[in-house]
């Protein structure tokens, strides 16, 4: 069965609070909006989530480094089936480092939420920037 209006309503609350609880700092809402096996990457070749304990120390070296930081998710779409619903949207994040004027990275992600029966949890996640040596309309670099 396809997700419902409300259960759409609900995975774009569950964003919402996501880049809140970011703008925040918020560390302890941010970790209760993910699933106790989350799995991801990051844009960084280092930033491999394989569990909890990997997400906490992504989430709280990117809140530490930051003097501020915000999370914006545009041109969401949500699919889903069941208790699963899955997202691609783009995603910019904008933050200031000690010192520096505001900058902003502009990806795309990909989350994957899983309904516990009285809200959804983000189980995956995966955000990335495009590669810019490939051309538009190329699917290799240097072609």
């Amino acid at each position: 069965m396809k997700l419902t209006e409300d259960q759409k309503a609900e995975v774009l609350e569950t964003l919402h609070n996501y880049g809140t609880a970011y703008q925040k700092k918020d560390i302890k809402t941010l970790l209760a909006l993910f699933s106790s096996e989350i799995s991801g990457y990051g844009s960084g070749a280092d930033e491999v989530i394989l569990d909890k304990k990997d997400f906490t120390r992504q989430i709280k070296r990117d809140l530490s480094q930051a003097t501020s930081i915000s999370v914006k998710f545009s041109g969401v779409k949500i699919f889903g089936e069941g208790r699963i619903a899955w997202v691609t949207s783009k995603s910019n994040i904008t933050f200031t480092l000690e010192g520096t004027k505001k900058q902003t990275i502009c990806g795309r992600s990909t989350i994957v939420l899983r309904n516990t029966g009285s809200r959804f949890v983000i189980e995956q996640v995966h955000f990335s920037m495009p590669y810019l040596e490939q051309s538009a309309g190329q699917s290799f670099p240097g072609a």
